[in-house]
């Protein structure tokens, strides 16, 4: 709980600096710009760890193996390790960083809006 803590902070630095340094300067609506950004590459990073973990791009990747190499005999193919094997990073971290930054900014939307 205390990485994602720290995180989550450290992300709000980022957006902030981000904030800062956008072209209409320090407002909500450049806040609410940048947290979408950060918010949304962590989320999209957790989700494509998330695919890329439960196995679901495996057949994919094993079928494209067979047909774009020619010259490997089948021991190769069956040695080479699948992407579930290569990323055993869990997503929760990301989620879980990346969920709070969009809850901010829909927080942050319902003051710029109201």
């Amino acid at each position: 709980m205390k990485k994602i803590t720290l995180l989550f902070l450290f992300g709000q630095f980022v957006i902030f600096i981000l904030s800062f340094l956008s072209k209409e300067g320090m407002s909500l609506l450049s806040y609410i710009n940048s947290s979408f950004y950060v918010g949304g590459l962590l989320l999209f990073v957790g989700g494509i760890i998330y695919i890329f973990r439960t196995g679901s791009f495996d057949f994919f990747n094993r079928s494209m193996r067979k047909v774009i190499s020619f010259k490997h005999t089948k021991e190769d193919l069956e040695s080479m390790r699948s992407p579930s094997e290569v990323f055993s990073k869990s997503p929760r971290v990301f989620f879980l960083t990346g969920i709070p930054i969009f809850i901010m900014m829909f927080i942050a939307m319902a003051f710029y809006y109201s």
